[in-house]
């Protein structure tokens, strides 16, 4: 894998962003503001305009997906094993 212009960085893992840099409608506009709001389980996805937190489910739910366009959802399995 390889990053334009990311200074040699060969992975995700050593990129570092500028979260205070004007980034000028590139996709970056609050990475600064859902890092910092993070938790122990949090993940991120993209709401088709930003970043979105979603914290950890209750316990028994699972993450779902309502297919493309759609935010995912914790919510309890339609059948119990």
């Amino acid at each position: 894998m390889s990053f334009v212009d990311a200074g040699g960085v060969s992975d995700l893992l050593h990129l570092t962003i500028d979260v205070d840099k004007d980034w000028q409608l590139k996709g970056i506009s609050n990475i600064k503001e859902v890092v910092l709001g993070m938790t122990k389980g949090d993940i991120v996805y993209h709401d088709g305009t930003r970043l979105v937190k979603l914290s950890p489910g209750a316990i028994g739910t699972e993450l779902k997906t309502k297919g493309p366009g759609h935010a995912p959802v914790w919510s309890y399995p339609d059948i119990l094993p």
